[in-house]
This record gives structure tokens, sequence and C-alpha cells, in this order.
């Protein structure tokens, strides 16, 4: 019995790249890493076993990730894990507050200290309950400072992402992941 041909990958259209670079802001998915100097297009579904070469197939992995993929350190489930976050977050906030999101996790607490307009930089992670402001000093209102932290909303929501673990990023999410699958199995 003759072996049918698997398929063959075709070259991606510069808008299926410029939709995947977009959506994890021209950087490296996962979110330890988050490389920006040279970018490579994953297939999630690899092309061979019917994968598509549309942006919803498509990760941006640096080099190194995607060898360490390939070499099976980072699992398939967690490359699953850094898109649907993706997509979540790139649905919800644009990529200067994904960028401060990962910026405040970096920071010891109270340490980000900024004055009322820094306060309106930060003010859609604010309202979304994933950061908080305390005001931090007023000096006979001459100069009014806050500080800007994590809320334990934001701090949950970069630790799933980060843990690469689906059941995790599902109950996170509400169940949006699992409304999802049944939505395409039913079709």
């Amino acid at each position: 019995m003759k072996k049918e041909n698997p398929k063959e990958r075709k070259k991606l259209s510069n808008k299926v790249i410029t939709a995947v670079l977009t959506e994890a802001g021209y950087r490296c998915a996962v979110p330890t890493c988050r490389g920006i100097l040279a970018i490579d297009m994953h297939h999630i579904w690899e092309v061979s076993a019917g994968g598509g070469n549309d942006s919803s197939n498509l990760i941006s992995l640096c080099p190194t990730c995607h060898a360490l993929y390939h070499r099976g350190t980072i699992k398939e489930e967690s490359i699953y894990a850094y898109k649907a976050m993706l997509v979540s977050l790139s649905n919800a906030f644009d990529l200067e507050a994904i960028d401060k999101l990962l910026f405040l996790e970096m920071c010891p607490k109270d340490y980000l200290i900024v004055s009322g307009d820094g306060v309106l930089t930060f003010a859609r992670l604010i309202a979304a309950n994933l950061a908080t402001v305390k005001l931090m000093a007023n000096n006979a209102n001459q100069l009014v400072t806050y500080s800007i932290n994590l809320s334990e909303r934001g701090e949950k929501l970069i630790s799933v992402w980060k843990s690469g673990n689906r059941t995790q990023l599902n109950d996170f999410l509400g169940g949006e992941l699992e409304d999802e699958s049944e939505a395409q199995e039913n079709g």
C-alpha cells in the first residue's frame, strides 16, 4: 500500500507573520524568555500532521525556546497555554499594558513610585484588578506620589501564564478554553 505524502510546508504570508508577531509583541511568546533579537514561527500543530499556516496555529518563539521545545524541555501543553494566554491578553489589552504587567512582576513591592500621571499609564491594569495603586506621600499637596504593584489577581495571572499549565489557565480564565474547544468540536 502506497503511503500518502505528508502535507508540505508552504511559505508563510507577511500578513500571518505580522499577526503572530503583533500578538506576542514582537517577542518570544515564552513568558520567562520574551527574547526579541530573532524570532521563529512555530507551528503548534505540525504541518506534516495536518496543521495549517494560519495565525491561530502559529506562535512566535526565539531560536533557543524553539530548540528547547523540539528537545522536549518546553512541553507541548505549555505552548498551548502560552498561545491561549497571548490570545486572551491581546484581546483584552494593548501590547504596552502587557509589557507593563510583566514589568510589575519584576518589581519588588512598593518599588515603582509614580505621580498621578504615572497612575494613568497603569489605568487599564488597575481597572482590570491586575494592579493596585496606593497613595505614598502627599507633601502638603505639592508632590503626590503613588506606588503601583501587582494585585493578587495579577500575580496569579502571571504565575499561571509562566506555568504553561492549561488546566490552571482554564481555571483562571473561568472555563473559557473549554467553551472554545467545545465550540470548535461542535462546529
